[in-house]
């Protein structure tokens, strides 16, 4: 055995709760995105010795019922939470979710770290109880301007989502979606740096500084390269052309996908 080994750092235990009703409708509807499970797992597994992990929501339809292939690459321990009531609550998934954290604390005391992917203030209490009457670590995830200042404040560590990358993946794709439509109209069109970069900020209602660096990515990724073309009474025109092969190898678009205007 190396020397280092001998003092490699023991992974804490952890036990990781989430809300993925809170995870998926917060993402899309503030940032237009979908959640990275496996991306998750992943960094939780690096940190962690995860001995649970526990999703929850009402996936028997809509976009939560999309998900549940991914969510089976890292875990079976999909807690169905449909309110059979004809007044549906959000509030039936937390009752479960918490139900599950008390029970789950008295049952594995050996554990170290409990991670709760969510940001509905009515979990701060039992962080809190997790906290101060269990002496757990209490670590937060949730979606960035969706996350509680209780629950926030409780816990021992808050990550939000998403990442600066994540989140410059929407940008990619507003951009990457203009520049489809322009291709697919029958004149011949002249995109250039800055119309894209105004045209793309005022359609989606984003601040020009994010697509403009958002587009520099991709001209640096090699996505979108300029070329420079007779525009016209004698006037050159450095204009975009877009490589659709590489912008799918990336993971940002797919062939042949018909799309709107945006």
């Amino acid at each position: 055995m190396e020397i280092k080994a001998l003092f490699r750092k023991k992974k804490q235990t952890a036990a990781v709760f989430v809300d993925f009703e809170h995870w998926s409708y917060s993402l899309n509807r503030l940032y237009g995105l979908k959640p990275r499970i496996e991306d998750f797992g992943e960094e939780l597994t690096k940190q962690y010795d995860v001995k649970r992990i526990f999703f929850f929501g009402d996936f028997s339809e809509g976009r939560l019922s999309s998900s549940v292939e991914e969510i089976r690459r890292i875990t079976n321990n999909i807690i169905e939470t449909k309110n059979p009531s004809v007044h549906p609550s959000k509030d039936f998934t937390d009752f479960i979710l918490l139900d599950y954290i008390y029970r789950d604390v008295d049952e594995y005391p050996k554990t170290d770290v409990y991670i709760l992917f969510s940001g509905d203030g009515h979990f701060s209490s039992v962080a809190a109880y997790l906290k101060n009457k269990k002496k757990k670590k209490v670590v937060v995830y949730g979606i960035r301007k969706a996350i509680s200042n209780a629950l926030r404040s409780v816990s021992d560590e808050c990550f939000e989502l998403p990442t600066s990358d994540q989140e410059f993946e929407r940008y990619y794709k507003m951009i990457l979606s203009n520049m489809d439509y322009l291709d697919s109209q029958n004149r011949i069109m002249y995109p250039t740096f800055r119309t894209t970069v105004q045209n793309v900020a005022r359609r989606n209602n984003v601040e020009e500084r994010y697509i403009t660096a958002a587009l520099e990515e991709l001209i640096h990724k090699d996505i979108i390269h300029q070329e420079t073309v007779n525009g016209g009474f004698q006037k050159q025109v450095k204009i975009l052309k877009t490589d659709w092969d590489l912008a799918e190898r990336f993971g940002l678009w797919v062939k042949e996908k018909k799309t709107e205007r945006v």
